[in-house]
């Protein structure tokens, strides 16, 4: 396969992998009472999200290691992240979050570029450093776009406590009602204060937390994040373990092939 078409495959990966990202950017947007109501729906959502975010890794990985000249990589990059603002929505938020993709991004190709340089044989775990970096870069996408739109929707419906959390409390309250209250008043108890609990939460929304209402949606979208952050550091691994079954891979179906390189070294000496 001529080199050209090799690399234009790299890139094809790559910009595949950065629209699917983008499109699961996309249904965050969309789980403002999601992520408010833990379910079975919100877990299926982040594995497909850390499915996302691993694909992105990895042919990131390949495309900072195999194509060459960096400023073809850089370019690479680039596109990629325009491709995942088509993936996912154009907004000036969006905008900035894809900007601060594409500079981790070039810090990460440059980063591999001389860990590659300076080292005397080739290795996977040369690709771990600025990983770290371009992964926050794709959380903070991730989580942008839960701010986008948790933002939107109070803006239109206004803030409110989500029925799974109401009745939480409301049971807990009601528990405590029935071990307390004499046996003849338990029923009439739990009756009144499940009439005016609804109200209550209104006016405590109203009167508390109305004026803050603005920074609502960073609250929300900061708690996954540093979720996200922690869940990722610990699956660091699984990107390098990829890579280097694909090197492998590549390898064996002759599509790339180990060089060796004679290099002039200077020094200082004594004359």
């Amino acid at each position: 396969m001529n080199k050209r078409l090799k690399v234009a495959f790299l890139a094809a990966l790559l910009m595949g992998s950065t629209y699917f990202f983008g499109s699961i950017c996309g249904q965050f947007g969309h789980t403002y009472e999601l992520i408010l109501s833990p379910s079975w729906d919100l877990l299926y959502l982040f594995l497909w999200f850390l499915l996302a975010l691993c694909l992105v890794m990895v042919t990131a990985g390949l495309v900072a290691a195999l194509v060459q000249p960096v400023w073809i990589a850089l370019t690479t990059f680039a596109a990629s992240g325009l491709v995942m603002l088509a993936g996912w929505q154009l907004t000036m938020v969006s905008a900035i979050v894809i900007a601060v993709y594409v500079l981790a991004a070039f810090s990460y190709s440059w980063s591999v570029s001389r860990e590659l340089a300076n080292r005397i044989k080739f290795s996977a775990e040369s690709l771990r450093v600025g990983q770290a970096t371009l992964m926050i870069a794709l959380i903070i996408a991730a989580c942008g776009s839960l701010y986008l739109g948790c933002a939107a929707h109070i803006e239109r419906e206004g803030f409110s406590m989500p029925e799974y959390y109401e009745g939480i409390i409301m049971e807990q309250v009601e528990k405590q009602i029935e071990a307390r209250a004499p046996a003849e008043e338990r029923e009439r108890m739990v009756s009144e204060f499940r009439e005016e609990f609804p109200g209550a939460v209104e006016e405590f929304i109203d009167d508390t937390l109305s004026p803050y209402e603005k920074f609502i949606p960073l609250g929300i979208a900061v708690g996954p994040f540093m979720s996200l952050v922690t869940v990722t550091r610990l699956l660091a691994w699984l990107p390098i373990l990829v890579l280097r079954l694909v090197f492998s891979l590549l390898t064996a179906l002759r599509l790339t092939e180990m060089v060796s390189e004679t290099r002039q070294v200077q020094r200082l000496v004594i004359k």
